[in-house]
């Protein structure tokens, strides 16, 4: 089998008689950034949520939640990724884990973000799914701490 390889943005796939390497290339950078504008997003919706939803207490709920746990993601995305910079471990399960973080923020925090904000319904089960996600990536980084090994100095 010939060497073949290609990209596709940050990442790029090399195959080599029968193995197939993936090399994550920029996503940690893009993770960062990604956490970093989902944070500052958070925080925004949070505060216009305590001033400008004109009292309505269901909308203020949805807004808040989507803050909270928007918040929280995005420093489990941070910190995982961080992990990756200062040790080694399984990088499929690290790489695994900050999709579904991501998408998490996306689907959950952003679903619940329309909600509060446009007071409508995505018609789909896009926060559960979120939600999941989250729990997935959670359970992710609970198996990329079997592998982890710190960088030897």
């Amino acid at each position: 089998m010939p060497n073949t390889s290609f990209s596709f943005g940050p990442l790029s796939f090399t195959s080599k008689q029968h193995l197939i390497s993936v090399s994550f290339g920029d996503m940690d950078k893009f993770w960062i950034v990604f956490a970093a504008l989902w944070g500052a997003t958070s925080v925004a919706v949070g505060a216009y949520s305590a001033h400008g939803l004109g009292g309505d207490e269901t909308r203020m709920l949805w807004a808040q939640t989507g803050s909270s746990y928007g918040l929280v993601h995005v420093l489990a995305l941070i910190g995982v990724t961080a992990l990756g910079l200062v040790g080694g471990g399984c990088s499929r399960t690290r790489f695994a884990a900050c999709v579904c973080f991501s998408l998490g923020l996306i689907l959950f925090t952003g679903g619940l973000f329309v909600k509060a904000l446009a007071d409508v319904s995505l018609g789909g089960p896009y926060i559960p799914i979120g939600g999941s996600l989250y729990i997935v990536g959670w359970l992710l980084v609970a198996a990329y701490g079997f592998t982890f090994k710190t960088k030897e100095v």
